[in-house]
């Protein structure tokens, strides 16, 4: 049996909500900072007379939440979750691997919380086998399980880059590394 929905304002406690249907709109910050409308057609919730609150049921607030996850260009959580599965990892394995608490990474996965942008970008190199080689190397070499990152690099002379000029070795690190060959 479902539940009847209340007559008194969660918000307020005044009474006297009504039923709305149509496009819902509210403010985001966009993906580059700035305030821009979100608007979400089809959808149906209850509006308090009184304090002006919206109270969103399950469906509105989760297609709210996609819109908006839309809007800033984010991976969803159903793409989060697939590239997980398809490198084969736990939630807790992919949190382990990229240094974040299993706990956040399942609420960007179930998508109760939003990834940052950052992290965004992040997930989206995790589609590269380079990159997630790169992280477990950089994961076993901070527990002390591999030869250290450094000891792979040699000092080059200055004088294999006399034709470069000074302002660029200082700007380019490569120009002062090299990897030692196998």
């Amino acid at each position: 049996m479902p539940k009847e929905k209340s007559s008194t304002c969660l918000v307020c406690g005044a009474g006297g909500l009504e039923q709305i249907a149509g496009e819902f709109k509210t403010q985001i910050d966009g993906p580059d900072g700035r305030p821009m409308t979100l608007s979400v057609p089809g959808l149906t919730w209850r509006h308090c007379k009184s304090c002006g609150e919206d109270l969103l049921d399950e469906n509105a607030s989760e297609a709210i939440t996609r819109a908006h996850r839309a809007a800033l260009k984010l991976l969803t959580a159903e793409e989060i979750r697939s590239l997980r599965q398809r490198l084969g990892k736990t939630q807790a394995q992919i949190g382990e691997l990229l240094g974040i608490g299993e706990k956040t990474y399942c609420r960007w996965e179930s998508g109760t919380h939003f990834q940052s942008e950052a992290f965004d970008r992040y997930l989206r190199l995790l589609q590269e086998p380079e990159v997630v080689d790169l992280l477990n190397e950089i994961k076993l070499n901070k527990e002390g399980a591999m030869q250290s990152v450094a000891s792979k690099f040699t000092y080059l002379k200055v004088s294999a880059y006399q034709n470069v000029s000074e302002s660029r070795k200082r700007c380019s690190p490569a120009a002062w590394f090299a990897l030692k060959s196998a």
